[in-house]
């Protein structure tokens, strides 16, 4: 088997027993979904990048510290990550009120097709969504930011988020009920404004909805 093949658990006792090389096998699997998790919660490359590496660096540093008998290494990854972006946040996060927004408009409405066979014409309109919709999900309060992204960015299961943040089963599931109707709430908001300050883009808009699908 290919040192790529191994488990994380496999690689981490190689580490730890000398190869310390072999971490940045570790890194290469984890880098893209720990990028995207802090990438929803900050607002420039710069400090994904900046706080990407320091989730590793963590890692590396406590790796003697990590018990697969207590769960997996991924789940202890993403807590790692999750503990940096709060540093890094602080307190500072605010609540968003979504009490007046319409039950049909949710995130289904607002994440767009990011894949390579979307049409290349709304590529563009896709591209501005994303920011949008990532600009959206950094106000967010910093928990339910952080289920949404699990779940819709690394497309981790209801019981690994649950097993990854200390929540029960219900919890994760209401944060996402409540997240998506906030986060909706906040992209609406985000495109009342642009077209109240650019009604020249109301076409583009349109065709935004459009080019934005299912999850």
């Amino acid at each position: 088997m290919t040192i790529e093949g191994q488990s994380d658990e496999a690689l981490v006792r190689r580490v730890r027993s000398g190869e310390r090389e072999v971490f940045s096998v570790l890194v290469d699997r984890y880098k893209r979904g720990i990028a995207s998790f802090i990438g929803a919660a900050v607002r420039t490359q710069a400090d994904v990048a900046d706080l990407s590496q320091e989730t590793f660096l963590r890692a590396y540093a406590h790796l003697d510290t990590f018990n697969p008998a207590l769960g997996k290494f991924s789940t202890w990854m993403y807590q790692i990550a999750r503990n940096v972006v709060r540093t890094h946040l602080g307190k500072s996060q605010r609540r968003v009120p979504t009490s007046d927004l319409p039950e049909d408009q949710t995130l289904e409405n607002a994440i767009p097709d990011l894949s390579r066979d979307g049409d290349p014409e709304a590529g563009v309109v896709r591209a501005e969504a994303e920011r949008e919709l990532r600009a959206a999900l950094a106000e967010l309060p910093e928990r339910t930011r952080t289920v949404l992204t699990l779940r819709y960015y690394n497309n981790m299961e209801y019981h690994t988020i649950a097993s990854t943040l200390g929540l029960s089963l219900g919890n994760v599931k209401t944060l996402i009920h409540r997240g998506k109707i906030a986060l909706a709430q906040k992209m609406l908001e985000r495109e009342r404004s642009a077209m109240n300050c650019h009604p020249e883009l109301v076409e583009g808009r349109e065709r935004g909805k459009r080019a934005l699908l299912l999850v």
